[in-house]
């Protein structure tokens, strides 16, 4: 069994072949619940636009979703993928001019470790697992920050000195945002 693919905010979610099969003759093997699910993925939406319109169901959409992946009737496209809007990578970073007033809302730690994540993947890293998981782990921006500087210094060794400090330069751009973006809230929280 395959480990399941990293879902991102700009994840483009489609039905296979079998999944739209599935759905449209209502095989006994698939929930209706599930079904419905299948039904919404329609290719046209990402991974976070769908949690979105799920509101306080989102956790629950989200392991329907995985679900789905697992049983191979839904697949996960490259949110670095060929067409991809240029802005979409940088789209949850407040210096980006992509950046949506969504990331506003989510807590600076959280935003700044899916634009990690994202930038992490690009590298094209064969340990992206292992290290997108010690970001996960991080439980502030300055320990985040520390983790993408180690995580800097394994990816040079893994895929070269340029790509590692590439993600390293981006890392400190979208740290030094959230960090200034969460100053700002506290101060105005103070007043």
């Amino acid at each position: 069994m395959q480990p399941s693919p990293l879902l991102h905010y700009d994840s483009q979610l489609t039905r296979t072949d079998e999944g739209t099969a599935k759905m449209r003759a209502r095989s006994s093997d698939l929930t209706p619940k599930l079904r419905s699910v299948l039904f919404l993925i329609d290719g046209n939406l990402t991974f976070g636009r769908l949690l979105e319109r799920a509101g306080s169901l989102s956790d629950l959409l989200e392991s329907q979703i995985r679900q789905l992946i697992e049983k191979q009737l839904v697949v996960v496209g490259d949110p670095s993928a060929k067409g991809r809007k240029t802005n979409v990578d940088s789209a949850t970073t407040p210096v980006s001019p992509g950046h949506r007033a969504k990331a506003q809302d989510l807590p600076p730690l959280v935003a700044a470790k899916m634009q990690l994540l994202l930038r992490l993947e690009s590298t094209k890293s064969e340990e992206i697992d292992l290290l997108g998981s010690e970001l996960l782990d991080a439980k502030t921006l300055r320990d985040l920050a520390f983790t993408a500087k180690s995580i800097t210094n394994r990816l040079a060794m893994s895929v070269g000195v340029e790509r590692s400090q590439q993600f390293w330069k981006d890392a400190k751009e979208i740290l030094r945002a959230w960090r200034d973006l969460s100053a700002k809230t506290e101060t105005a929280e103070d007043a």
